[in-house]
């Protein structure tokens, strides 16, 4: 079957692999990690009128119902270019010192069967807040860690 997976601007190989394995990590949202997970992290959502966000998400959802919310990571361990990836479609913020990061580059398919799109940021060695929003289901696989 031809898909879109090796049409990314960069290669999602390992994120599909992460999204694949069986040992992924779980929270749920508002939780507070006390370390970046190895491989996925899957995110339990909240409805869209009940998720809480450390900021309001900077793109309203293109489609009711949504599901959403946020998780706190732990100061990361250097600064440098960072690459989150989404299993799903949904609207990431990522928020530092108050702020938005900004991306440094995005890639994204609808035709590759579990990895939607894949986000670079700049980031500087302090906490991390995740927020998704606009998500189908109640649930989102990302990964999250250093380009290598």
């Amino acid at each position: 079957a031809e898909d879109g997976c090796e049409k990314f601007a960069w290669s999602v190989a390992r994120e599909r692999a992460a999204f694949a394995a069986s040992d992924k990590t779980t929270a749920l949202a508002g939780d507070a990690l006390t370390a970046l997970p190895p491989g996925a992290l899957v995110i339990r959502l909240q409805q869209g009128g009940q998720a809480a966000f450390d900021m309001p998400p900077e793109r309203k959802p293109r489609t009711e119902p949504w599901h959403g919310g946020m998780v706190r990571l732990p100061a990361l361990a250097k600064p440098g270019i960072y690459q989150i990836t989404l299993s799903d479609d949904a609207w990431i913020d990522v928020i530092q010192n108050g702020r938005y990061a900004r991306s440094v580059g995005s890639t994204g398919r609808s035709d590759c069967p579990g990895v939607r799109k894949s986000v670079r940021l700049d980031l500087v060695a302090s906490p991390v807040v995740l927020q998704v929003s606009g998500v189908a289901g109640d649930t989102i696989a990302i990964t999250s860690g250093p380009v290598p």
